[in-house]
């Protein structure tokens, strides 16, 4: 903890809500370290600590451009808490604005559609898909309209958030004071060189309600441990003898395996990147850009697994496939394009269950955080150091 600078009113904060010793723990070489305390689980505290130091000055992954095709398609989302849409504005442009009215504060869009406009369901301010207010009936009076030609200025407009897109993905930076996007993908970016993901394309996506914890689905994610006893399929395609453990690389964690041979949903039937060398052929690759950018290399996808924080033990996940060139959208690739969806939703699926008992189990006042594998677990360890970081920088 002392390699960087904290905030020492935060560091008595944490303290006061994981406990003295949950808090040394998470600072702890792996083979001393248990995971978090249950609080950081269960605690509504703890979330909105999340929720702020996390998630609103972190880039959050928050759709896919292919979700708001034409103008005026709006996909509603809550980032840190904060209820915002995006927007595909009438130039064309992607944009994510607080999802609220500026007069009462009344929630404008809750659910993806298509809208020539913003109106306020209360009192019926319109604004444009720019964000900016556009009329007010009644406000100055009975069957007087308030217009505005170009806007109502700071006060008035619907508040835009930071907001940028990279290969058809759309991020979003709530605070506003993170670090330019490409620098924060960098590390993944500087180990896939030889995939060219401007061919990638967005071939749908699936939805799932979990009754977890967010930081489960992550840490379930990170290591490979469990492979061998929920996975039956993955593990005869991937063996626990090619994997390990991962690394993290800066703020991303990276992690890869060779596969013995190219199946039905990983790599068979469907074109895969151009020029991709025979090495990379059968290689598996996976990223988790903190705090919840996940992403799944194969050399015929870009498959993405990223959760929202919803209540301490509610998660939303969406899970969305990009393939390569028309392997996406093309009837010729349809059985195949379909066999990956339902490879990743099974395999999720798998997860779900699990990730439901390790929640529960965490109300147990017998669980300590218990004992982490020094040989799989030290990067799902550091995934949680990181998290306390996060909210005890100053």
């Amino acid at each position: 903890m002392d390699a960087f600078n904290h905030d020492p009113k935060m560091v008595e904060k944490v303290k006061v809500l994981l406990g003295e010793e949950g808090f040394e723990q998470t600072f702890a070489p792996i083979e001393e370290a248990s995971g978090l305390p249950n609080a950081a689980y269960w605690s509504e505290d703890w979330l909105k600590l999340e929720q702020e130091h996390v998630f609103q000055k972190s880039w959050v992954f928050a759709g896919a451009e292919a979700e708001i095709p034409e103008n005026g398609d709006m996909k509603p989302l809550s980032i840190g808490g904060a209820p915002l849409v995006i927007v595909r504005d009438q130039d064309g442009s992607v944009r994510a604005l607080h999802n609220v009215c500026r007069h009462r504060g009344a929630k404008l869009v809750t659910k993806p559609c298509r809208k020539a406009s913003f109106t306020c369901p209360y009192h019926a301010w319109n604004y444009g898909l720019n964000g900016k207010l556009r009329a007010r009936p009644h406000f100055s009076g009975a069957d007087q309209i308030d217009r505005f030609e170009d806007g109502g200025g700071p006060k008035l407009d619907l508040v835009e958030a930071r907001c940028e897109t990279w290969n058809g993905c759309i991020f979003v930076n709530v605070s506003g004071t993170a670090e330019p996007l490409l620098d924060w993908l960098r590390p993944m970016l500087n180990r896939t060189k030889n995939y060219d993901y401007s061919s990638i394309r967005w071939a749908g996506k699936i939805d799932f309600e979990v009754d977890a914890n967010w930081k489960l689905v992550y840490e379930n994610y990170m290591e490979g441990y469990h492979v061998f006893a929920v996975h039956p399929k993955l593990l005869k395609f991937a063996p626990m003898n090619v994997r390990w453990s991962g690394e993290w690389d800066d703020h991303v964690f990276y992690n890869d395996y060779i596969f013995p041979e190219i199946e039905e949903g990983r790599g068979d039937g469907l074109p895969h990147y151009p020029d991709l060398p025979e090495d990379d052929a059968k290689r598996g690759l996976w990223f988790l850009a903190f705090p919840h950018f996940a992403a799944e290399v194969f050399p015929d996808q870009f498959t993405l697994l990223v959760s929202y924080p919803i209540a301490p033990n509610k998660t939303r996940e969406e899970l969305h496939v990009f393939l390569i060139g028309e392997a996406a959208t093309s009837d010729i690739y349809k059985e195949p394009r379909e066999a990956v969806m339902k490879m990743w939703d099974d395999l999720n699926r798998e997860d779900i269950g699990m990730l439901e008992l390790l929640q529960e189990g965490r109300l147990s006042p017998a669980y300590d955080g218990g004992r982490l594998s020094p040989h799989w677990e030290d990067p799902t360890h550091q995934f949680g150091r990181r998290i306390v970081e996060k909210i005890i920088e100053a």
